[in-house]
């Protein structure tokens, strides 16, 4: 979502549209004059329909938390209407915030993904921090009893690390902070040594920057990109 559709440009009303995302070392975010009322013009906003259909799945059980996205979700569980709402500012903060509200107290389990990248995880209940090992690349489950205004928060540590574009080529990388591809706002091709890339300066919630001898940097998340040029990928030394 982050690094692709989110970013997408608005749908104009004569039928174009911007969806496929330009990787590219000089990348820009353009719209098709060719193309009016084409096939991306029905599934861009689809795609943003089904957010709402992918953040939470249910069991007999409880409930699955698969998105991080500031919602609600309601169901009934032996008579009683539980809602859980999600708060925060991920991905730019590190930490998701969950409200339950139940008329009545409820057993039931709550299962939270924890993204792959996320080690050093951890959840709070009422301000109290789990003892339960926290696996990145899973879900973690809390069942219990649960009573009307228990809190949750759950923390997802965020550092930079390095990917590259593919095992053939591991001197051409993205840099990442947490979900988020930084991309470099640059009109030419980036090559930097290693340690200077991952120490990355953030400067905002919402953007980052490198020094080099001759210059400082610029990256962006891809949804904060508009008009200007950028490159995905960075050549470490």
């Amino acid at each position: 979502m982050y690094n692709t559709v989110l970013g997408a440009k608005p749908l104009h009303l004569d039928g174009r549209t911007f969806y496929y995302s330009d990787y590219n070392f000089k990348g820009h975010k353009v719209y098709s004059d060719t193309q009016h009322w084409a096939c991306c013009s029905g599934t861009l906003p689809q795609v943003a329909a089904d957010y709402r259909i992918n953040t939470y799945f249910h069991d007999p059980q409880g409930v699955w938390v698969n998105l991080f996205i500031p919602s609600t979700v309601k169901w009934r569980r032996d008579g009683s209407e539980i809602i859980l709402t999600q708060s925060g500012e991920y991905p730019f903060d590190t930490t998701v915030q969950f409200d339950v509200t139940t008329s009545k107290p409820r057993e039931f389990s709550i299962h939270f993904r924890i993204p792959a990248w996320a080690a050093g995880a951890s959840i709070s209940i009422n301000g109290r921090r789990m003892p339960n090992s926290v696996m990145e690349g899973s879900f973690m489950t809390l069942r219990r009893e649960w009573a009307n205004n228990d809190r949750i928060e759950l923390d997802l540590p965020m550092t930079t690390r390095l990917e590259p574009v593919d095992p053939r080529q591991p001197q051409t990388v993205a840099l990442l902070f947490g979900p988020l591809v930084l991309f470099p706002l640059t009109e030419k091709r980036v090559t930097l040594p290693h340690a200077d890339l991952l120490g990355a300066n953030r400067m905002d919630k919402r953007s980052w920057q490198v020094k080099t001898n001759s210059s400082t940097i610029r990256l962006l998340p891809f949804i904060q990109i508009n008009d200007e040029q950028y490159s995905t990928y960075v050549e470490v030394t």
